[in-house]
């Protein structure tokens, strides 16, 4: 079909924040939290008169927590996931007839995606996202990979089913 691309990113602690916070706000969680400090804030504006003053600082409290904990947490995550070998150094991609392997100075075998095993394919901002699971993805800058990004798109696009694939 063709030949092989290669390329290589170097995944930064704010681009694996960036990713979580994506993932977290597009999920049931996210927006479980979300709605839960909105209903606080309306039962709180509602009934604020009628609240004892303890609960008219509580309120707003518990909504602020809530708005903030999820966006705290995954910092602390990204921040733990940077100290990990894998990080410290840029990961080599290379895209073959079988799939993606993912190479790094930290690992002593690369690891392999076969290409039916690619949950999906899609473009978020300024990054390519190849997930391995309904979680888990590669996450490549777009910027590290500019000047091949078409043709990356292009093999990508000839080696998974259609649905898998979510790139406008």
């Amino acid at each position: 079909m063709g030949h092989n691309i290669s390329f290589s990113t170097k995944v930064s602690e704010q681009d694996l924040y960036r990713y979580n916070i994506h993932h977290a706000y597009t999920s049931s969680q996210g927006i479980f939290s979300i709605v839960i400090s909105l209903l606080l804030v309306v039962v709180w504006g509602m009934r604020f008169n009628t609240l004892s003053s303890l609960y008219q600082i509580l309120y707003p409290l518990v909504a602020i927590l809530f708005c903030l904990y999820i966006p705290m947490t995954l910092r602390l995550r990204s921040k733990n996931q940077m100290t990990q070998e894998v990080f410290k150094y840029p990961l080599q991609y290379e895209l073959t007839e079988d799939g993606v392997l993912v190479s790094s100075p930290a690992a002593e075998e690369p690891a392999e995606l076969p290409w039916s095993y690619v949950y999906k394919v899609s473009r978020w901002k300024e990054y390519l996202l190849i997930y391995s699971s309904r979680v888990n993805a590669y996450i490549i800058p777009v910027a590290d990979i500019e000047t091949q990004y078409d043709s990356i798109i292009d093999f990508i696009k000839n080696h998974i089913e259609d649905y898998k694939f979510s790139i406008k």
